[in-house]
């Protein structure tokens, strides 16, 4: 989670089919100018309402309990783990990312919607700008953010939950494979107002087949209908290390792409944009960019 010196370049939906069909029907333009940018009646029925009731009740009261602010990182600390609040130094870093959840917002103008960001190469700065996105949606007092750590591979999630005294939480996979285990049991706080995360929790091994579960997409539902102000954010996996990032994708209502400067050839970029769906490709993120 170290800081990085450059966000920049995002690509809107509309360039992004413009250069798709370019290639696909015409020699590609590789000249094209990329923008800069960094959801009966009766007794009987009475008495389910009442129950109804008792376990929303019950279940909004675990969550809340889960929910409670134990810690929160200091304006300090935030800087040392490199994820950008308010008051950051980094001014150019906060406003490439205010410009991407800008553009996020733009493409859905009512109610919340769930975003995956997945890097073309490990390693490649996708933690980073998931972590940081989810950051600056929470900027907004009137917004909330949750961030859910689906990198199997290379999950990070669990540094700031031991951080604030929360690392015997459970997670998602815990979650995918215990079915007595709710939502309120793995949403925690994150250490910053407004956001809370979903870790990736405790495993000794990994299926494949989690992300195609019929568990995993109603969880998916589920979180982006419960609050209609919180905004999904999905840590994917490295696009082309692993087919859960296109599960992964499907799945969200947008993708987000994220380059490492220099670390993948323009081929490999045109590839991962052939296989996605135009429609929910929301950015090109290039990270690491140095400047100029």
């Amino acid at each position: 989670m170290n800081d990085r010196a450059k966000l920049a370049n995002a690509l809107s939906m509309k360039a992004n089919a413009q250069r798709k069909g370019s290639r696909l029907g015409a020699k590609p333009n590789r000249k094209q100018s990329l923008v800069t940018t960094d959801r009966k009646s009766g007794r009987s029925r009475d008495l389910r309402v009442a129950n109804d009731n008792l376990a929303v009740f019950e279940r909004d009261r675990s969550e809340l309990q889960n929910m409670e602010e134990t810690k929160l990182f200091s304006d300090r600390q935030l800087e040392q783990l490199g994820i950008v609040h308010p008051r950051s130094k980094n001014r150019e870093l906060v406003d490439a990312l205010r410009q991407l959840r800008t553009k996020l917002y733009s493409l859905r103008r009512e109610g919340n919607f769930s975003v995956m960001v997945s890097s073309l190469a490990p390693r490649g700065g996708g933690s980073f700008v998931a972590l940081n996105l989810a950051a600056t949606i929470a900027f907004d007092k009137a917004k909330s953010s949750l961030l859910i750590d689906a990198n199997l591979h290379d999950p990070v999630l669990h540094k700031l939950l031991r951080l604030i005294g929360r690392s015997d939480t459970h997670g998602l996979l815990e979650y995918l494979e215990a079915p007595e285990i709710g939502i309120e049991n793995i949403v925690s706080p994150s250490g910053i107002p407004r956001m809370r995360i979903i870790p990736m929790g405790n495993h000794d091994e990994f299926s494949n087949e989690h992300f195609t579960s019929g568990r995993y997409k109603q969880l998916m539902v589920d979180i982006q209908s419960r609050y209609d102000n919180r905004f999904v954010v999905v840590d994917g996996p490295a696009w082309g290390s692993s087919a859960d990032a296109r599960i992964l994708s499907d799945i969200c209502d947008y993708t987000v792409l994220v380059v490492p400067y220099g670390g993948v050839t323009p081929g490999t970029l045109d590839a991962a944009v052939d296989e996605l769906d135009e429609r929910k490709l929301a950015g090109i993120v290039i990270n690491d960019q140095p400047a100029e």
